[in-house]
């Protein structure tokens, strides 16, 4: 493979050597031989070679506008290193102990995040021996200046530190290309991903047009999203795939961004705006339900985080026609809602509490609530597909009441839930159909990326009994 070699790295406190002018020599009156004048100590063997610290280069091969490969080879193949990449102006502003002290506060908040003893933290940010075609692909800009710079973790001055200088090239344009679809429907929508063969990686990024586009105009310049970003928001695809989004809302414009990076380490972005299909209209069910099912319940369920068994989860739920700070027709959609306190252990906010509390986007986290559907004989069901968010509020965005196995193993999103209602109309149980199995009502949201993830699963049917 050819590769350029940019800089080797020594030592850079040197030895100098500075010819002496011998003074005469000394005789005595004996006639005996020159006496070498003792203060002459000029060393006339030969210089010893600086000591190689570190051997850095970059692969020319592999150099673009927003990537770079490149080699490190300690000369010491048993002494912990650390290594990074900076620019060339930021370099500039530092020296070894602001470089370590920010890898040990990385190190340190890491640890508390993950609740990983701190050494193991900064032990897996330091490498030791050869690391060969390290890859390094965020946070470039083309035709800038930067430095991958290695020292020994126990080196204490700027002299220890190793650099490699390189300069990216300029945006060459691709010649392949990614093409969008998308099949949609009013809740949902599944987009078509196709790249061409010559595109070796592409991140996607899926997201309300309104969010996408706010997210665009807040980044600091228009290399951002290529250059980083699109690795920050978006998940990571190598081969066409069809994704398949839930919990959307009816006639709303969503926006798909794609990153791609071709053969050539060049990048381009596309992009697709897909609108929701609108809310059908009901044809209006009658039903003695829509009143006989108002009230405050007592709810009770067995859940578990799977870190602890199962425990009985206790809660207020109040079945209403309407809520007052949230302007929706359930009634036109034959619906009822429900708010629910202390479910899974969560309290309830309406949209206006939320507001107090600087929650931006109100209307669309309020909860935790559930939505009764009655249909044409009494029956009743619940949003077991991702229709109906529960709650929003929470940090990692809407959750959904799912069935879930009571192991955790499984999570469905297909299947809506049985509502059963008593003779007397003061006991109603929430469950999974039980061709299901050992399957129940959970408290799930999805981590993009890998898919259903359970906040609480379901060990139990739902019941409610009313209050009196």
């Amino acid at each position: 493979m050819k590769k350029i070699l940019f800089t080797v790295c020594a030592v850079l406190a040197l030895l100098s050597f500075a010819g002496c002018e011998k003074e005469p020599p000394v005789t005595n009156d004996g006639g005996d031989d020159p006496i070498v004048n003792p203060q002459d100590t000029t060393d006339v063997s030969d210089p010893e070679e600086p000591e190689l610290l570190f051997e850095i280069s970059v692969q020319e091969d592999k150099l673009a506008a927003y990537t770079v490969t490149f080699d490190i080879k300690p000369s010491d193949k048993t002494r912990r290193y650390y290594y990074d990449v900076i620019s060339k102006e930021r370099f500039a502003e530092v020296d070894i102990t602001t470089l370590k002290k920010e890898v040990e506060e990385g190190a340190e908040k890491l640890s508390e995040l993950t609740g990983t003893p701190y050494k193991e933290v900064i032990a897996s940010m330091l490498t030791k021996g050869d690391n060969l075609n390290v890859l390094s692909n965020a946070g470039y800009r083309p035709e800038c200046d930067f430095y991958i710079y290695a020292f020994y973790w126990d080196a204490s001055n700027n002299e220890e530190i190793c650099i490699c200088e390189f300069s990216t090239p300029a945006v060459q344009i691709s010649n392949e290309r990614v093409e969008l679809a998308a099949e949609v429907d009013t809740y949902s929508m599944v987009v078509d991903v196709t790249p061409s063969g010559g595109v070796t990686e592409y991140w996607y990024y899926f997201a309300e047009r309104s969010k996408a586009e706010a997210m665009l105009a807040g980044l600091e310049d228009e290399n951002a999203y290529l250059s980083f970003h699109a690795m920050n928001v978006g998940m990571r695809k190598e081969e066409a795939e069809s994704i398949e989004h839930k919990g959307l809302k009816p006639a709303t414009e969503y926006m798909v961004l794609v990153m791609a990076i071709d053969e050539q380490y060049n990048r381009f972005v596309v992009s697709e705006v897909f609108t929701t299909a609108e809310e059908q209209a009901q044809q209006r069910v009658e039903s003695e339900l829509f009143e006989l099912l108002l009230g405050e319940w007592e709810g009770t369920q067995a859940i578990t985080d799977l870190y602890e068994g199962p425990v009985t989860s206790k809660f207020t739920v109040n079945i209403l026609s309407s809520v007052e700070d949230y302007d929706y027709d359930y009634r036109a959609m034959n619906q009822l809602v429900a708010t629910v306190d202390g479910w899974c252990n969560i309290p309830y906010y309406g949209v206006n509490a939320l507001i107090d509390e600087g929650i931006e986007d109100a209307e669309n986290k309020w909860g935790p609530k559930w939505v009764f559907n009655i249909a044409e004989g009494d029956v009743v069901t619940m949003d077991g597909r991702a229709r109906n968010s529960v709650v929003g509020w929470l940090f990692f965005g809407d959750c959904y009441m799912l069935s879930n196995s009571s192991d955790g193993s499984k999570i469905y999103d297909d299947t809506d839930f049985e509502v059963v209602v008593s003779n007397d109309y003061n006991t109603i149980t929430i469950q999974s159909p039980a061709s299901m199995g050992d399957v129940y009502p959970g408290l799930c949201y999805n981590f993009e990326g890998f898919g259903w993830m359970g906040y609480y699963y379901g060990c139990s049917e739902i019941v409610l009994v009313r209050k009196k």
